[in-house]
């Protein structure tokens, strides 16, 4: 009994001089749900009107890109010369169907040319030289071309060109060569660089005329 007496005093002791040693870690309270976070954040830009000035910033960004692209880099040559080249592209691989059937083997040369005449020839030059503008227009008014730049915005000259007199009877087809998507492809694939303007390309019998300069 002495003993079970004695050792409550003791623990009552030491409970009475006990020290706060404070805590071993720092303790976080438990995030809100990410998704709810960016609803809130969303809806705060929402309603200061952030949101909607990026938007319209993106939009007029965007359009202005489409109406006025960088140009490619291409320079301007107008001295005069040709090339005539022919258009041969030898097939890298096996071409299969859906039913893994080899339709085309590996080495085989294919000629566009010779199976799909050109409609329309292409002349490439830059839209920011009106020198190199009246041309293509009176070329194309002699022979069906399409006008592509590589400098220049299309969207301005079909603008200033709109109802001008043209071969097909619409207006007057200025494109632009997004990312050299055209000029690469003709290196790419045959050998073709174009890297100079301004160039007519137009089909001389089962050959591709180049003629350069103006």
């Amino acid at each position: 009994m002495k003993t079970i007496l004695l050792t409550a005093l003791l623990f009552a002791a030491v409970l009475c001089h006990a020290e706060d040693l404070g805590t071993q870690s720092q303790t976080f309270s438990p995030d809100r749900d990410g998704r709810q976070q960016l609803k809130d954040t969303m809806r705060k830009k929402q309603q200061s009107g952030q949101l909607e000035r990026f938007w319209r910033d993106y939009r007029t960004k965007t359009i202005e890109a489409i109406k006025h692209p960088a140009p490619l880099g291409i320079k301007t040559v107008y001295t005069k010369h040709q090339e005539l080249r022919d258009l041969r592209f030898v097939v890298p691989s096996d071409y299969r169907d859906n039913k893994g059937r080899v339709i085309v083997k590996k080495g085989t040369a294919v000629e566009p040319l010779k199976i799909t005449p050109l409609q329309t020839g292409l002349i490439f030059i830059d839209g920011r030289d009106q020198n190199q503008v009246s041309y293509a227009i009176n070329r194309g008014r002699k022979q069906l071309l399409k006008i592509v730049l590589t400098a220049g915005s299309p969207y301005d000259l079909r603008v200033k060109y709109k109802g001008y007199e043209w071969p097909t009877g619409q207006n007057i087809p200025f494109y632009f060569d997004q990312r050299k998507a055209i000029i690469t492809s003709f290196k790419l694939l045959y050998g073709i660089d174009l890297n100079s303007v301004p160039v007519v390309m137009s089909q001389h019998g089962d050959k591709l005329l180049l003629e350069y300069g103006m």
